[in-house]
């Protein structure tokens, strides 16, 4: 899926339903879920009428972590962007006075899968 990912994110059908945050690690874990596929995803997918796929991606060297507020409408606003040169990434969850911001020195794709959704999610 590589950097596929973003393209997914910038989806309107992109729904964010999982936050953790790991002091332990100074990590952070967000889980999302649309009903778009990454670009050629395995053909057994569609075989299988598989319509739905959901994605983790976990962000490390978590640093200015800010917490203002959070429900549903934060987590439809969802924005990842490198800074200038492109480290640190600078996460946004929500508006500028309700969400969650923080930056993160690198993220990756922790886990994924595709699943048949019934038509009522």
């Amino acid at each position: 899926m590589g950097a596929d990912w973003r393209r997914l994110l910038d989806s309107a059908d992109c729904r964010l339903f999982y936050v953790h945050f790991d002091e332990r690690g100074n990590s952070a874990t967000l889980g999302f879920e649309t009903r778009e596929f990454p670009v050629d995803p395995p053909p057994e997918w569609v075989e299988k009428g598989l319509n739905a796929f959901e994605f983790y991606l976990a962000f490390t060297g978590v640093t200015g972590l800010r917490v203002t507020g959070w429900g549903q409408a934060e987590a439809r606003q969802i924005r990842v962007a490198a800074v200038q040169g492109g480290q640190p990434l600078h996460v946004s969850l929500g508006s500028e006075t309700s969400g969650i911001v923080f930056r993160a020195s690198a993220v990756r794709l922790a886990k994924s899968r595709a699943y048949l959704a019934s038509d009522s999610e």
